[in-house]
């Protein structure tokens, strides 16, 4: 019986249905001016939920699109197994192979495909597998060409590659393409590398006709190749076989009739050289960074037919064929990574499942997108955890505006249900009316929140600064959300409206008739201590925060787990306890602007009716709001502002200016100024300068490696107020001006100067010292002048010419030494790279930037650094010696290197090592040091302590060396500490000084400034900006006479996408500010309308009694903008504060990311005050407070006092 009455009912309901939601919709219509709090609540919840959820897949495209960006190929599908004669499922025919290419790009995932010869089948899945480290490319060996000998001293190593995945191959690679690649999607995605007026990639006539290739700018700069430029021969190696262990090296161990080495993996190869004759350079192309290892990055691209068949089939039979395919990108599930994982694995299945052409070859699939993605989920991970973490704040005021709304809504609404029920209405009837007006309205907001978050979330994702947007240019971000994810959205804005509207109803449901048509009701108290515990707690954390910025080594805390915690937690703390706290304060606003125009003429008749201002709920959640938006405004715009600056300033310094470049040779102004015009097409008007140094001693024998400031630099380096001494930028560099220097933080502790912090607190600022400061100091320093005399064989002529030897002959003795060396590392950089634990004997690193490597417990016997950069190495534990260290220009400075434990015994040629770790190193004449003892060091050559090959050659010639030293001293003023110079490496700069030209000068003498010639010039050239200016660099770097290149726009880039702001958290920060913007508008016209409905018995009481309508108005506007003006003050406070804390977050995610891979900053996250934007929203506030105010007011006023006061 009773499961009847229920279908009854259920029958019922779905019968009245269309009517009630006809009716509710009408309802929602006429009550709309209440109802404006719950769509501006619900409206504005659904924007920042869906934004923040449609933020994360829109990174996860975004980031995937930028990888596959690093490598054209999609997949390498390769024989199920390794090629033999004995199995079938395989064929060395190439045109069977092109067949089964056909096949594959009939299936609409694929949308290019071409036969490669190259690295070797891996046959297995994943980057942990064994097969992936053994299978091996095919590496590049040599090439000669007899109209550029430059071919011939060509090193085609490729160490970088040891920072760039597993242990595969060191050695650039080579691919031979088949002709599918040079038309279709692989055409398009090669051939969008070439630089612009390098080349071409070509058609596949042109490229069999010419037997083209393709080089990487930086081998193409190297050997100074140009297109056009006809190679004789290019020699390649394949591998034959190969064994596990090592240990073979000798090939009487094993029948190998190649050549063996053994590589990184552990493995031993069998390799066989290949040649291809008559090639033509038809193009040249900016490398790829590095990203995805599963093929050998940055190749040598050419045709396979520049290989005769047999040679094709003996590459294929040893299994180094593949297919290279690319696919629609666009059908990519673009929901999450592991869609896209999923989708792409499904893809291989397919492939694999099925046999090709009438052979049936069998083929393995090896997905390269999916490895990508595997690469990127642990850090895309922190990075999305880092930007949700941000957009807290704006998801708890979106929910706050949402249950406010609610609340003042409803409020409206508790004398209606009251006299309803008076007329007989049912509990559960009124509770159906209430709950369907609200669901229309809801949903109708919900709907526009949803659709309006997912059009803004691709312009988050593109900004390039605070409120700064640019194009994401090919990328495209679809940010649709899947259907667990909308339905999270509804739940936590459809249903949190539906749950509180319900609970609330009922509430008043439930209230005696009598409470209900009351306009006051009792409300609990809410818990004040935990609003002050949460206040007290966030802080601690600005405290904490605050006082690290200001100088303080750990602040109030030194326990690193609670100061990430604190960093964490406090921020949130703050916010939610201080708005809380602040909005009783607030409230209190018409009693506080009493006190300062209490006794005006303007309050003077209305002061009476201010008696109980402030009192209300109502009024209380308005000041919550307020405060709540305007601290969101605050934060946002202050850690937008910062975080952009911050960002530029890295990128600034970093390279300087626009542009850094490295010059081959040693150049002047002139010569860079012919360069620039030459690669720019035309003349460029650019300003220039190069920082150079020398080394300065104390009196006490205190070496410091010295920067000079040249004239002319504040037009050419981008500077910060953080990088010299003072505040004012322009005063510091007029101080160099004179005979001062500054010092870093580490420097001025050796001296024992003001600064450094040895003497406590005070001793440390950043502060510009004048000469009659005492703080300031003068100290003498020596400059010591070098020069090497090199007499040889009095070969003098009849008529007494001068003998023939000098430095130019010692620098060719040393040129044909570089023949003996074992291996050829020279001309390379190797910057950052890991070379520790390695036998590196007889290498030639002549003209190599080592600057950051680790070849700590390498043994570097016998080696040559000829003008090679040995600053910032890890030498500890290394045997260097028999090693010879000189410059073309003289000792070679080695800075900031580690030669702890380290061996130089016998080493040969001029340098000085004062400035790097020498604890318990043994110096070339035998002694362990850990001091500078092996300054200045020039062994008096003997067979004894020279390798052989050179020593035969000096002691034929009867080469004597004589080293001359010359003192210089001068008395410098110190004038305060320093941080770093824009495009000066700022790991040297805590322990050097820096002084200006006019004290260099004074050192070196006039006549050597004069004619002074350096390789690294930083420059600046402001009409090339932006792409424009990246494509220049990327001309500049192809070019023969520049080693490398650096410019700000692709620094900047960087960048951005590294260390903690990544991929749109300024997009974010941005939209934070304007939806809190808005918010703060919105709330104060819809909230202010609702708490003066309310109030409109008030005002008609207040009228019947006498009260003018221009007492009332005044009385109101006081009132009312008491309350929004304190608490729009305390708002801007506490956003300031909680600014300040949120540097204590960027803090704890900046370390995470450093962990990871992300890069650090010198750059100070010093807090902008953006002043301006601040004013227009608080001004923007004020107005629509004033519009609510006088229309509503006037309003109340319009409306017959007898209805109002009867409460109908």
């Amino acid at each position: 019986m009773s499961e009847d009455k229920f279908i009854v009912r259920m029958n019922r309901k779905i019968r009245d249905l269309p009517s009630n939601f006809r009716l509710a919709t009408l309802g929602a219509w006429r009550g709309r001016e209440r109802g404006l709090a719950v769509i501006a609540g619900v409206f504005l919840a659904s924007l920042v939920i869906t934004t923040v959820l449609a933020y994360g897949v829109g990174l996860s495209q975004l980031f995937l699109a930028e990888s596959l960006e690093t490598e054209p190929f999609d997949a390498k599908i390769e024989f199920k197994k390794a090629p033999n004669y004995d199995s079938d499922g395989w064929t060395n025919n190439t045109t069977t192979l092109m067949e089964t290419c056909d096949e594959l790009t009939l299936r609409v995932e694929i949308t290019d495909c071409t036969v490669i010869l190259g690295r070797q089948g891996i046959h297995g899945n994943g980057f942990f597998n064994e097969d992936f480290v053994v299978a091996q490319p095919l590496e590049m060996r040599s090439i000669s060409s007899s109209s550029n000998e430059l071919w011939g001293n060509m090193s085609f190593d490729y160490p970088e590659l040891e920072n760039a995945g597993p242990p595969i191959s060191s050695m650039r690679g080579i691919r031979l393409l088949g002709p599918d690649a040079f038309d279709g999607e692989l055409a398009s995605r090669l051939g969008e590398q070439i630089i612009f007026g390098l080349g071409n990639w070509s058609t596949a006539e042109e490229v069999t006709q010419k037997n083209g290739v393709f080089l990487p700018s930086n081998i193409a700069s190297e050997a100074q190749a140009s297109v056009g430029d006809e190679l004789d021969e290019l020699t390649f190696a394949y591998v034959v076989d190969r064994k596990a262990g090592g240990g073979f090296e000798d090939s009487s161990d094993w029948d190998c009739e190649g050549t063996i080495d053994v590589a990184n993996n552990g493995y031993a190869y069998c390799r066989m050289n290949m040649t291809l004759t008559d090639l033509t350079i038809l193009g040249i192309y900016e490398p790829w960074a590095f990203g995805n290892p599963t093929l050998a990055p940055n190749p040598i691209f050419t045709t396979w037919t520049a290989l005769d068949e047999a040679d094709q089939q003996k590459l294929i039979d040893n299994d180094h064929m593949y297919l290279g395919v690319t696919i629609d990108r666009a059908l990519l599930p673009t929901s999450s990574t592991d869609a896209a994982s999923e989708w792409v694995e499904d893809l291989g299945v397919q492939i694999e499942g099925q046999n090709y052409t009438s052979e049936n070859i069998e083929l393995f699939y090896f997905d390269i997108i999916g490895g990508t993605i595997t690469f990127l989920e642990i850090f895309l991970g922190l990075v999305q955890a880092f930007d949700y973490i941000i957009m807290i704040p704006i998801v708890i005021l979106s929910l706050s505006v949402l249950i406010y709304g609610l609340v003042l809504s409803l409020e409206q609404r508790r004398k209606e249900i009251a006299i309803h029920r008076v007329i007989g209405a049912t509990s559960s009837g009124l509770q159906s009316m209430v709950l369907l007006e609200l669901a229309v309205m809801s949903t109708f907001a919900w709907i526009a929140g949803y659709v309006l978050a997912i059009a803004v979330v691709p312009l988050v994702l593109s900004s390039v600064g605070f409120m700064a947007f640019e194009s994401l240019d090919d990328v495209e971000v679809n940010p649709v959300l899947g259907l667990s994810s909308t339905i999270l959205t509804a739940a936590a804005t459809l249903g949190l409206a539906l749950l509180f509207g319900r609970s609330r109803s009922k509430e008043f449901i439930e209230l005696e008739i009598e409470e209900g048509v009351r306009n006051v009701r009792e409300v609990s108290k809410p818990k004040r201590w935990l609003h002050w515990l949460m206040f007290f707690i966030g802080a601690i954390a600005a405290t904490d925060t605050w006082l690290e910025m200001n100088g303080s080594e750990n602040g109030l805390n030194s326990n690193w787990f609670i100061e990430g915690l604190l960093g964490l937690f406090g921020p949130f703390l703050l916010w939610i306890g201080g708005a809380l706290l602040l909005g009783r304060i607030g409230a209190k606003g018409p009693r506080i602007m009493q006190l300062f125009l209490g006794k005006t003429p303007l309050l003077r008749d209305v002061k009476r009716g201010l008696k109980g201002s402030g009192s209300t709920e109502s009024i209380n959640r308005l000041s919550v709001i307020m405060l709540l938006t305007l601290s969101i405004v605050t934060l946002a715009a202050v850690q937008g502002y910062t975080g952009t600056l911050v960002d530029e300033y890295t990128a600034s310094s970093t390279v300087g200016s626009d542009l850094q470049i490295t010059t081959e040779q040693p150049t002047n102004f002139s010569e860079v100024q012919s360069i620039i015009n030459d690669v720019y097409g035309e003349e460029l008007l650019i300003s220039a300068t190069t920082i150079t140094s020398i080394a300065l001693e104390t009196e006490d024998g205190d070496s410091f490696q010295t920067w000079v400031l040249l004239n002319g630099t504040r037009d050419v380096l981008d500077w910060t107020e953080q990088s010299i001494p003072g505040k004012n930028i322009d005063t510091a560099l007029e101080s160099y001006e004179g005979l001062t220097f500054s010092a870093g933080e580490s420097a001025a502790y050796i001296l024992d100067i003001w600064g450094s912090g040895r003497k406590g607190g005070d001793d440390r600022g950043d502060e510009l010292l004048s000469s009659d400061d005492s703080r300031s100091v003068n100290l003498k320093f020596t400059w010591t002048d070098l020069s090497v005399e090199i007499s040889g064989p009095d070969d003098e002529s009849e008529n007494n010419s001068e003998p023939g030897f000098e430095m130019a002959q010692l620098e060719f003795l040393l040129n044909s030494y570089r023949d003996s060396m074992m291996v050829d590392l020279s001309d390379l950089n190797l910057q950052n790279s890991d070379l520790s634990n390695r036998d590196l004997t007889f290498v030639d690193f002549t003209g190599t930037n080592l600057s950051g490597a680790n070849l700590s417990g390498s043994t570097l016997t016998g080696s040559l650094f000829f003008d090679t950069n040995m600053s910032d190495v890890d030498f500890s534990n290394t045997n260097l010696s028999n090693t010879i260290i000189a410059n073309s220009a003289g000792p070679n400075i080695i800075y900031n290197s580690n030669f702890t434990n380290a061996t130089l015994e016998n080493s040969f040629g001029l340098f000085m090592l004062s400035f790097s770790d020498l604890t318990n190193a043994t110096c070339p004449d035998g002694n362990v040091t850990n001091s500078g003892s092996c300054d200045l060091f020039m062994l008096s050559p003997t067979l004894e302590n020279l390798p052989s090959s050179l020593a035969n050659m000096l002691f034929a010639e009867n080469i004597n060396f004589e080293i001359n030293t010359q003192e210089y001293n001068q008395t410098l003023e110190y004038i305060g500490i320093h941080e770093f110079i824009p495009g000066v490496p700022t790991t040297t700069m805590f322990d050097s000084l820096i002084i200006g030209e006019s004290s260099w000068r004074a050192f070196i003498g006039d006549e050597r400034a004069n004619n002074f010639t350096t390789n690294t010039w930083i420059i600046k050239a402001e009409s090339v900006e932006g792409d424009n200016l990246e494509a220049f660099r990327a001309n500049l770097e192809a070019d023969s006479r520049v080693s490398s290149a650096m410019d700000w726009s692709s620094k900047h880039g960087e960048v951005e996408r590294s260390g903690g702001l990544i991929f749109g958290t300024q997009g974010l920060l941005s939209l934070q500010f304007v939806v809190a913007s808005i918010a703060a508008i919105a709330s104060a016209f819809v909230f202010l309308s609702l708490v003066l409905n309310q109030r409109k018995k008030e005002l008609a009481v207040l009228q019947a009694i006498g009260a003018s309508p221009n007492q009332i108005i005044r009385l109101v506007l006081f009132e009312i903008l008491s309350i929004v003006i304190v608490s729009m003050f305390l708002g801007v406070l506490l956003g300031m504060a909680l600014a300040l804390s949120f540097n204590g977050l960027f803090s704890v995610f900046g370390f995470i990311f450093g962990i990871f891979g992300g890069s650090e900053t010198i750059i100070d996250r010093n807090l902008v005050w953006p002043w301006f934007e601040l004013s227009i929203v608080s001004l923007s506030v004020f107005i629509a407070v004033v519009i609510a105010l006088l229309s509503t007011t006037r309003k109340a006023l319009n409306s017959d006092l007898s209805t109002v006061l009867k409460g109908e």
